[in-house]
């Protein structure tokens, strides 16, 4: 009786390569998943950085406008402090119009009396393209009236405070612009019961998720009548 041959078991080619075509597969898809984890991860990195230098810039700011119509008698709206629309600061000359109180801009500019000698100082946002863009502190330059409705004669120094993020398209730049206004009422600086002023300041703006920024100040040195 002749000897039976055993059938050899193992893979073959066709199994093979379904198996190597479903590791493509999985390989491509863990790749894509890397790609997309990665960019959200780095956006939201570049978001992030870009919202914590906004929300220190607003609080210099705030600090920095308490600086108005100090050492200055009877400071007074229009004439020590201003708001201006449509502003830009080319080289060291500032342009725009002044607005109406409670009216929003993109500039502020006030007059202040620190250092014995009448000086004055402002912030801009400024919405220039191609690196130009962010907010700016400008001066303190010397303003021998004490006013600073003489703004336009001005030369003007700057220092950027807050860049326009690298990544940010333009759309988004503009909503998260900043913006300024003042209105004439009372207020109490600081929750001090014993002092009043009669000039709110407001700065406000957007971080990059859209959620609405606001700084606040009762500017002490213009004093209620």
């Amino acid at each position: 009786m002749p000897p039976t041959r055993s059938r050899q078991g193992g893979e073959s080619l066709i199994s093979l390569m379904v198996g190597l075509l479903l590791s493509m597969v999985v390989a491509l898809a863990m790749l894509s998943m890397y790609k997309v984890s990665a960019r959200y991860g780095g956006q939201a990195g570049q978001d992030a950085a870009a919202d914590s230098q906004l929300t220190a810039a607003l609080l210099r700011a705030g600090l920095a406008v308490q600086d108005a119509g100090y050492g200055i008698a009877s400071a007074s709206l229009d004439t020590q402090l201003v708001v201006l629309s449509g502003a830009a600061l080319n080289d060291t000359a500032l342009s725009g119009s002044t607005v109406a109180t409670g009216t929003s801009g993109n500039a502020v500019l006030w007059a202040m009396n620190t250092t014995g000698t009448a000086q004055c100082a402002g912030l801009l946002f400024n919405a220039a393209n191609g690196g130009g863009g962010g907010l700016f502190f400008l001066g303190p330059v010397a303003c021998s009236t004490g006013s600073v409705s003489d703004w336009s004669g001005l030369s003007w120094t700057s220092t950027r405070w807050a860049d326009r993020p690298a990544n940010q398209a333009s759309n988004a730049y503009d909503q998260t612009a900043i913006r300024f206004s003042v209105a004439s009422t009372a207020c109490k600086p600081f929750g001090v019961t014993a002092s009043s002023g009669n000039v709110v300041w407001t700065l406000s703006s957007t971080n990059r998720s859209g959620a609405p920024l606001t700084e606040q100040q009762c500017l002490f040195n213009f004093k209620a009548p």
